[in-house]
């Protein structure tokens, strides 16, 4: 598991133990100012470097929307970022209120599947 599976993963669990007790104390919000301290480290989360008013990861999201998955492949592989860290990143970034929420429907395990085996190919 890659250090930014293993933040988001501690990020849900804290999320549901704040919620399953309807409080949070002062160390739930300091670990998880500390988690996000350390997600926005990670090659997914960085400033792309073609706008820096975007991650990498949405970067590359936006390739994919456009149907440009192998510009979208090599620069998974120029940011260092794996499929499983980049759609790990999709499904934490593109919530209800992301604009671009609907696009990431396209992720379906089958597109996955494709990328994986690309990304290993290359």
């Amino acid at each position: 598991m890659s250090e930014q599976a293993k933040i988001l993963t501690e990020m849900q669990t804290l999320i549901m133990g704040i919620l399953q007790s309807g409080s949070t104390t002062a160390e739930d919000a300091d670990r998880m100012d500390e988690l996000e301290d350390l997600l926005f480290k990670q090659n997914s989360f960085k400033r792309s470097e073609q706008n820096p008013n975007i991650c990498q990861g949405e970067e590359i999201a936006t390739l994919f929307f456009n149907n440009k998955n192998e510009e979208a492949i090599k620069k998974l592989h120029q940011y260092e970022i794996t499929p499983e860290d980049f759609f790990g990143f999709v499904e934490y970034q593109y919530d209800d209120e992301h604009e671009d929420e609907e696009l990431t429907e396209m992720f379906t395990d089958s597109f996955i599947a494709t990328v994986n085996k690309e990304y290993q190919v290359k």
